[in-house]
């Protein structure tokens, strides 16, 4: 175990106070990064399928799947027109 320690301070009086912080740092952030990413992997394996959460009906279709219908005949004549304004404003005088 001596033989350990005076390893370490022969690597640190070699390397420099700068250089050893360096790398702590980038350890320990890397060290950081892998928990938080396996925490979210394993946050994943938790949730539940749709399969358990949604029931088919009757023709076998999942309730987001049985009314399709997009066809013109659908929108009512007095319906207001969708205008996409979320983007950014470029070449616009306003």
């Amino acid at each position: 175990m001596a033989e350990l320690g005076q390893f370490v301070l022969e690597v640190i009086k070699n390397l420099g106070m700068r250089k050893l912080i360096l790398i702590l740092f980038i350890t320990v952030t890397f060290i950081a990064f892998l928990k938080q990413r396996l925490k979210k992997h394993r946050s994943y394996d938790g949730l539940d399928p749709v399969e358990e959460s949604y029931q088919k009906d009757e023709n076998g279709l999942y309730p987001w799947e049985a009314d399709t219908d997009d066809s013109p005949q659908r929108i009512p004549k007095d319906a207001k027109k969708y205008i996409h304004n979320a983007g950014p404003k470029r070449g616009r005088w306003s």
